[in-house]
């Protein structure tokens, strides 16, 4: 639900700021299609990332392992990855601002960045004080997109690190929090509905303002007395079938053996019974939007939806599988 001009004006940002890059890591003789071209030795930030931000608004630790994303009234902030993917496994932990963040976007998200562009996103929606976070879920394929999913999380994220993961294969793109699976989307072209399987993506995260929809679809504002807004990255893990960026040839990451038999250890491709067990409960529990139900804005149910829903009715839910699982406050109050 994010105004198409405004996704517009964040692509084009981030299309210039990889060209920019590229063309100096280019001149300086370094090809940057691969992080494998890196030394193993460096740190996950300085191997795996650009920054998109200036100094002042990408900060690194001493020992490059932890990344801060900065907001203020001069800069938003982001880091962009070294490497392209089609599918694979990639995982970051995040520990986002806390207090009065309203109006924040914090996110971490794979996007083609092209015309008819696809993505996976994770995006944090920033909140008043003592109201929880919305962690929002969206898919892009060959352009088409608006298939976000609200949910409020168990757990402060505020208050420490948490890991979010994508796992995105053939069949199916997993999206998931710590052990826990809190969305998937299937692969539906053979009813007609794109499928992210034809572009590699880049990773992203990004910090910015998004007042005009990101809080109460837009009622609350940006408090920018409350800057500057910081957002906490690391703990990055990729395994995926990487394209080079010279090439841009994806037929090897769809047909090779080499590549299904990584993706089938690095991915999953269907949940366990405890993994559906717990997204049976988040769905039941946390979800606050699904563009499913919308019958506002969708009158005609989107094709792929009845195969999508994580109600997976697997019975009556044990405790064995819902540890550490908890409603924080009024999970159904609307944003």
């Amino acid at each position: 639900m994010v105004p198409r001009t405004m996704r517009l004006q964040v692509f084009t940002l981030l299309c210039a700021t990889l060209v920019f890059s590229a063309a100096i890591e280019v001149a300086a003789g370094i090809v940057p299609e691969t992080s494998r071209l890196d030394s193993v030795d460096q740190p996950t930030f300085v191997r795996h990332f650009w920054s998109t931000s200036d100094r002042h608004h990408y900060k690194l630790s001493e020992d490059g392992e932890v990344a801060e994303l900065v907001l203020d009234e001069k800069a938003a902030a982001g880091f962009a990855s070294k490497t392209r993917y089609l599918y694979g496994r990639i995982s970051i932990q995040m520990k986002v601002h806390p207090g009065d963040s309203a109006g924040t976007v914090s996110t971490f998200y794979t996007s083609s960045l092209s015309g008819k562009h696809d993505e996976l996103d994770f995006e944090f929606l920033g909140n008043q004080p003592g109201r929880p976070y919305v962690l929002q879920t969206n898919v892009y394929a060959s352009g088409v997109g608006d298939r976000e999913q609200r949910i409020r999380l168990w757990f402060d994220p505020t208050e420490d690190f948490h890991t979010y993961e994508i796992h995105w294969n053939k069949e199916i793109v997993i999206f998931m929090v710590d052990d826990t699976p809190v969305r998937l989307y299937k692969n539906c072209e053979d009813l007609g509905v794109p499928y992210p399987s034809r572009q590699a993506m880049s990773v992203f995260a990004s910090l910015w303002n998004g007042e005009e929809w990101a809080t109460q679809n837009g009622a609350i504002k940006l408090n920018w007395s409350n800057a500057p807004f910081v957002a906490a990255y690391r703990g990055y893990e990729v395994e995926g079938c990487e394209v080079p960026w010279y090439k841009g040839d994806i037929d090897y990451c769809r047909s090779s053996l080499e590549t299904d038999s990584m993706l089938k250890r690095a991915t999953m491709h269907s949940l366990t019974t405890r993994q559906a067990a717990r997204l049976q409960w988040v769905t039941e529990n946390l979800l606050v939007y699904d563009y499913c139900k919308d019958v506002y804005r969708y009158p005609t149910p989107h094709p792929e939806c009845s195969r999508n829903s994580g109600l997976q009715v697997v019975g009556p839910l044990p405790l064995k599988h819902l540890d550490g699982l908890k409603v924080l406050g009024d999970s159904k109050a609307s944003q």
